[in-house]
Parts: C-alpha cells; structure tokens; sequence
C-alpha cells in the first residue's frame, strides 16, 4: 500500500479549515492537549479505587457520557439523563475524550493520549479494565464508534499520511483501512443495522461534507453538500435519519435529513451560538449535543424533532462530546 504524504497546499488548507473550526467551538479531532509519556500515564486504570468504592453501582446505570477538564485536565465523566448524579470515569494525568457507549451499555471506547499520541482505547462501563487497543505511537487515532454487534470499532486514523477509517475487532487484532484518497475522512459512525458507515470527508469541492458507504468503504455517497461546514453525523435508533452539524447558516447548527440526504432541516435554531457534536441514543428519539448559547460549552438534552431542549450540565468549565445510551 502506498503511503501518502501531506502537501504543503493540503496544509495549507486544513489550517484555514481548523481557523474556522475554531471560530465556531467545533474543533475537527479530539481535543488537543499536551499529555505525558508512557511511563505517566501507564497507571491508566479508570476511576480511581476510593471512586468505585462509592460510586461503582451508580455508574452502571447512567445514560450520558460526556467530557470536561473541570478537574484540572480532559477526563470522562456520566451522568444520569437528567443531568444529576455527575460521576468522573477516567482519572489520570494524560487528556480524554470522545467516549462513545457500545450497544449494549456495557463497554466505553474513547480517546487518550496514553503514548503521547491519541489511542482508541476501552474501559468498562464503571471506569474500570482499560486497555489501549490500538497501540500505534507514532500516529494519532481519534473518533470512535462501535459497529452495531459491539464486536469492532471504527475511527479515523493518520497512521498512513492523512486520515483515513479504519475498523478494528474490539480485541485490536484485526484492522481494515475501508477509505483511501488524499482528503480527510473522519467521525465515522456505523447504521443500526451494521451495513453503512457515515462520515464527514474534505473530498467535496468545499469545506467539509457528510457522506454514506457501505460497512466495507465502498460506494461512496455524498449527502450534504453546501459550501458551509456539514460534520459530526449520528444515526437514528431505526437508520431512517442522520442528524450532523452544519454551518450554512451562519452558525453550527444541528439539522436531520432522511439517510438518503433528503428533507434537511434545522432543529437547533440557536442563532446566537454554536451547537455541535449531536449523538442520537440508540434506544430512545433523542439527541445530546454541545451547545455555547450560555457563554461557554454546555450539554444540552432534546427531543429528535429539536423540542424540549434541556441545559444538562451547568458550570464555567467547557463540557463536550456527549454520548448517551
């Protein structure tokens, strides 16, 4: 396989791309932050003894997960649907983030930067049995989601030059590259039913674009396509729908349209501030997201036809990348 190297002009424009994201608080990869060695962190164990100990019952039944530096550093938290009982996962000096839940609630894969570069790694439900499944050091992995038996994980990866998806057994024995081209193909996310993969790619003609393949990387479709940033898909319960992020408004905004790219529709209309990052539940017609609307990065709660919107989390730290059962 031929590696492909980065030209100075596809810098160029990722760098305009990631000012953009910036500007809106939606920033393309996992959070960027300095992490120690692997000696630091090799004392990755989840929450900590005294954590379980009080809390370990309780953390099996929480709904949402989501991530904030509120105790000095980007760690995994839960909580429950209402946004009570705010439990941390993860406790360790390197950086955390987008935790996704399995489909059967009992397993959370996420990003760490455990070798001073992000891994995809997995822990239990209450924080405890983590283990790095990717274990590449000189390359990043970002952007998790489970396939719909639970037995394998997608996600992005720069290990061959740009970021292209890759699916791996959840043992991280065996991994497939599915796409393979010269732009960016990240945030992948599997169909209910375990036979499309959605993503958002740089390989349309402007910004950033969501697109639908087959769970093999094959036949490629795109679905949004405006000159505006369209990002961060989720699949309904069914797979009849796809919310995503786009800024063709002016602002990130969460829409939905049918999984053939049809009938696309604001359900946010925050026009004030930035909304992103929507994760449909697998078992109920609703969607977490990450708004600005009260001065910095919060998680909101709302029905899938964008009514009923709820402040979940509520504090001055920024609050990101929910996921909920």
């Amino acid at each position: 396989m031929k590696v492909l190297s980065i030209t100075a002009k596809a810098i160029s424009i990722c760098k305009e791309r990631l000012i953009v994201l910036a500007i809106a608080c939606l920033t393309l990869f996992a959070c960027q932050k300095e992490s120690s060695s692997m000696n630091k962190g090799s004392n990755l164990s989840g929450a900590s003894v005294s954590a379980i100990d009080n809390a370990s019952k309780g953390k099996q039944d929480l709904q949402i997960l989501f991530v904030t530096n509120r105790d000095g550093n980007d760690e995994i938290y839960a909580m429950n649907i209402d946004g009570s009982g705010q439990v941390r996962l993860t406790d360790n000096s390197t950086a955390d983030g987008h935790p996704v839940w399995s489909p059967d609630g009992q397993q959370i894969a996420f990003v760490s930067s455990i070798d001073g570069n992000k891994e995809i790694c997995i822990m239990n439900a209450n924080g405890t049995g983590l283990r790095n499944l990717t274990n590449t050091p000189n390359a990043d992995e970002v952007n998790p989601n489970w396939s719909a038996n639970g037995r394998g994980i997608v996600f992005s990866s720069n290990r061959d030059g740009n970021w292209e998806i890759y699916v791996s057994n959840s043992g991280g024995n065996q991994l497939t590259r599915l796409t393979q081209n010269t732009f960016t193909d990240d945030w992948p996310v599997v169909s209910p039913d375990g036979s499309k993969i959605a993503v958002h790619s740089t390989r349309g003609t402007t910004g950033t674009d969501v697109y639908v393949m087959n769970a093999d990387g094959s036949n490629v479709v795109q679905l949004a396509n405006t000159s505006a940033l369209d990002q961060m898909p989720t699949w309904s319960p069914g797979g009849s729908k796809i919310a995503f992020m786009s800024s063709r408004d002016g602002n990130a905004e969460i829409y939905v349209m049918n999984a053939n790219g049809t009938e696309q529709m604001n359900i946010t209309h925050s026009s004030t501030s930035s909304d992103g990052r929507p994760a449909w539940s697998h078992t109920q017609n609703k969607i977490t997201f990450m708004s600005t609307r009260n001065g910095n990065m919060e998680i909101y709660l709302m029905n899938a036809d964008g009514s009923n919107q709820i402040r979940l989390t509520n504090n001055t730290i920024p609050d990101d990348f929910p996921n909920i059962k």
